[in-house]
């Protein structure tokens, strides 16, 4: 995975964690994830795995070991 793809998509997970983005920020990962296929694969895999987590344990976050996997498994794709 390219380094430029790296950065983007650890912003749009801090984006999925409810953190604030500048408009800046959200254009360019909205732009990046529409011209690469593969991020937006594993940004849309993320937010539907959070999506489950969420449903499953109410408002509980998701445990960091579990993302530290997921980023793991990820990463190795």
């Amino acid at each position: 995975m390219k380094e430029h793809c790296r950065e983007i998509l650890a912003r749009a997970y801090l984006f999925l964690d409810g953190e604030g983005l500048s408009e800046t920020q959200r254009i360019e990962i909205e732009v990046h994830l529409e011209e690469c296929a593969p991020c937006l694969e594993r940004y849309d895999l993320e937010k539907d795995v959070r999506s489950l987590i969420h449903h499953l344990a109410g408002s509980t976050p998701c445990p960091q070991a579990l993302k530290a996997k997921i980023s793991h498994l990820l990463d190795q794709a």
